[in-house]
């Protein structure tokens, strides 16, 4: 018997794999990162070309750089000229970067980097580990989860319009994400009709014309619903709470004014004020505006179904069941391919200065004010009619949080408001209708 078969017997067996062991191999660091760096990173002499290293990147150089330039340090991004603990320089950043873009890009097992980049299994799993914290921490105030500027509202609300939609922020919709490696324990709750009843995770989200997505919220389990996951969702949290914010100008539809964004949804969404959804099909069959309606909702509606396809697509890491054992592993994989897909959008519109606008349908956009004389705060108004707190906190801190919940309530009436909607989709057909018979 060998001395670990013994050491086993005697139940001192070594903790941590279910080989017996450890076999060192010679990897060369070092040789490692010269060739990386004759493939991409020698400026102008590299083996490859930009465009070949945006596909396998799934970034830009630019951006690349700027991410690296950001996590150089950090975590287990350490800077090349630190010696391990056998005072030998160890495995560079860069490749430790490289082999967790390419896990997030293709997807693949941690073990088939070693090959090129000379990097083990485990290192590879550090490293993803550590770049998706990172990147969260470093970037996502910038781009996940935040209000749009006023420069970018403005852009998104203008595409909006040539597109027959004045006042549209983005659509809204749920995505399920398989979890390969569920507990046992979660199946039953993680189950449900999405992906031939497998275990997922839902993503609900919000993205715009651009295929930008602005919010996201994570984590219900695979047999809940939209409705359930509406019900428990952190960007309803942010509208009320003004992390979100849909004020806007006032704006005109079909002669009622407005003062609040909305969003395009499925049928299965509740009947809110912020919420524009598409017709039936037997409703809508034997009238020709209401078609005219439905197909422009649903045309403009695919922005959601576009942003996840790319995601997708891009990282195929998310294409594959995510093999994670934690839920916040798997999280951290998810908002880390989402603040790499914003980073894309923000370049190609920095790049292009406008979005992609259709071609088949252009209501012709004017930057016309509306009459603020007759904005007074209607029936159709919300924010000018919600109660501000005026207390000071140091003062007076019961009061501050009584005032707030007044707020907090009377917003979650309006913007849920079934009448609001009912009125907002009445004129959007009328105001669809008319542009179509204009033509």
């Amino acid at each position: 018997m060998t001395s670990n078969e013994i050491a086993h017997y005697h139940g001192h067996g070594q903790h941590g794999g279910s080989v017996s062991g450890r076999i060192v191999i010679k990897r060369d660091f070092e040789a490692a990162y010269k060739r990386l760096c004759e493939q991409y990173f020698n400026g102008d002499e590299s083996l490859y070309t930009a465009q070949q290293f945006k596909r396998r990147y799934r970034v830009s150089p630019s951006i690349f750089e700027k991410v690296y330039q950001q996590l150089l340090g950090k975590g287990v991004f350490r800077r090349p000229d630190k010696l391990d603990a056998c005072g030998r320089k160890g495995i560079h950043p860069l490749v430790r970067m490289t082999a967790a873009f390419r896990v997030l890009a293709y997807g693949c097992g941690a073990d088939r980097e070693d090959e090129n980049l000379s990097i083990g299994e485990s290192t590879v799993h550090d490293a993803v580990k550590s770049f998706c914290k990172l990147l969260i921490q470093e970037f996502g105030d910038e781009y996940l989860n935040r209000t749009p500027t006023v420069a970018e509202r403005n852009r998104i609300l203008k595409h909006n319009k040539t597109r027959g939609f004045p006042g549209l922020f983005a659509s809204w919709d749920c995505k399920h994400f398989v979890w390969d490696n569920c507990p046992v324990a979660l199946q039953g709750q993680h189950k449900g009709h999405h992906a031939g009843g497998k275990y997922t995770k839902i993503l609900e989200a919000i993205a715009d014309g651009s295929c930008y997505i602005w919010f996201v919220h994570f984590g219900a389990p695979g047999s809940c619903n939209d409705i359930n996951v509406l019900d428990k969702s952190s960007i309803v949290g942010a509208l009320l709470s003004g992390q979100l914010d849909l004020k806007t100008e006032p704006y005109e539809i079909n002669g009622t004014i407005r003062d609040w964004m909305y969003f395009l949804v499925d049928g299965i969404y509740p009947n809110w004020a912020i919420f524009v959804k598409t017709i039936a099909k037997e409703a809508r069959e034997a009238t020709p505006h209401l078609d005219f309606y439905a197909s422009r909702q649903e045309g403009v509606r695919k922005d959601i179904e576009r942003a996840f396809g790319i995601l997708v697509k891009k990282f195929h890491v998310l294409a594959r069941p995510i093999r994670t054992w934690r839920e916040d592993d798997m999280r951290n994989i998810l908002y880390a391919c989402i603040i790499l897909h914003n980073m894309c959008c923000a370049e190609r519109l920095e790049v292009t200065g406008q979005d992609v606008v259709e071609t088949e349908y252009h209501d012709d956009y004017t930057d016309e004010e509306v009459n603020l004389t007759t904005a007074d705060g209607g029936e159709q108004f919300i924010f000018n009619r919600v109660p501000v707190p005026t207390s000071d906190a140091a003062n007076d801190m019961e009061t501050l949080m009584t005032e707030r919940f007044h707020r907090v309530n009377a917003l979650y009436n309006h913007l849920s408001d079934p009448e609001k909607h009912l009125q907002l989709h009445t004129d959007l057909v009328a105001h669809l209708s008319g542009r179509q018979a204009e033509k």
